[in-house]
């Protein structure tokens, strides 16, 4: 199965020995307010990898280039298309973090946090983005690259699972 390519492109950066995950609480539509990975829109002639790695120097100030395609998040609203997204996770070392413990807390996008997995993760916890927090495990942890949808009827997730693998 050949990838369609996305407008978007959205990334995880992971540090295992601390369970931590670098996020982003946006100010801007969509998401604003939730906690999400950084990315955004790629620029024409731009792979999905070029586009994440600049888009996660511009909000972060860090350079990654250690990402991981992992696939695709599609997004549906009332049975429409919607399109997309480009799915990366870089894994990082602690000395990473520790060199850059504190990443520019405020940036143009809203506001910068290594957050802890089980955090992210918590049942009670709706200030993360409601389909990243059913992905992000699988996007971490497994090797594969899959193609997900993400459903919403009313403005409700009404489905969130993997449709294909790549």
């Amino acid at each position: 199965m050949t990838t369609t390519r996305y407008k978007y492109t959205l990334g995880f950066i992971y540090c295992p020995e601390t369970e931590q995950v670098l996020f982003l609480n946006r100010q801007k539509l969509p998401w604003m307010g939730r906690w999400n990975g950084v990315g955004g829109k790629l620029d024409p002639e731009e792979s999905p990898l070029e586009c994440i790695i600049r888009e996660t120097e511009e909000e972060t100030g860090l350079k990654v280039s250690l990402y991981k395609d992992k696939g695709v998040l599609r997004w549906a609203r009332d049975g429409a298309d919607l399109g997309g997204v480009h799915l990366f996770v870089a894994e990082v070392p602690l000395l990473f973090v520790a060199d850059y413990k504190t990443p520019r807390c405020f940036c143009h996008e809203g506001v910068l946090d290594w957050k802890k997995l089980d955090w992210l993760l918590h049942k009670e916890n709706t200030g993360v983005v409601d389909n990243i927090q059913i992905l992000l495990l699988d996007l971490i942890f497994k090797d594969d690259r899959k193609v997900w949808i993400a459903e919403y009827t009313d403005g409700a997730l009404s489905r969130c699972e993997v449709i294909d693998t790549l």
